[in-house]
């Protein structure tokens, strides 16, 4: 089979976007087919009200952070990928710190904004009022 090309379709729902379907474009000697799969279930995250839905494909991991209003304070952490997030709803709190859990700065999230992690960038996350839906994205 030739490489597949990613197509993802978030859908919109009332509750804001979640992965729904996983479509995978691909070339069948000149001409495109498409595929249809379901996409992953959430999975609980190992802090209070935080899961994910998670999907990999043609070099690219994509990962939806939903967390519950009231939801645990995500610690310190980092990661030595670089990363690109998209805020799709709900808001909170986005905080810088070093290796130690320090928080050093804080900045308030929204719904529509991006936030780029460089790699190793310490951070910590708190979740505002309402449920956020938080897209990131790396290069697998």
């Amino acid at each position: 089979m030739k490489r597949c090309r990613l197509v993802e379709w978030l859908r919109i729902w009332e509750s804001g976007w979640i992965m729904s379907h996983h479509f995978i474009m691909s070339d069948q000697e000149g001409s495109s087919a498409i595929a249809k799969q379901e996409a992953p279930e959430f999975s609980a995250l190992e802090y209070q009200g935080w899961s994910g839905q998670a999907l990999e494909a043609s070099g690219v991991f994509c990962f939806i952070l939903k967390v519950k209003a009231g939801g645990d304070e995500f610690p310190m952490h980092a990661d030595a990928a670089a990363w690109l997030g998209y805020v799709v709803s709900g808001s909170g709190e986005l905080f810088s710190g070093n290796a130690a859990g320090d928080k050093l700065e804080a900045v308030a999230f929204a719904a529509g904004d991006f936030i780029t992690f460089e790699p190793n960038t310490q951070h910590a996350w708190k979740n505002g009022p309402d449920e956020s839906k938080i897209l990131v994205v790396k290069v697998a």
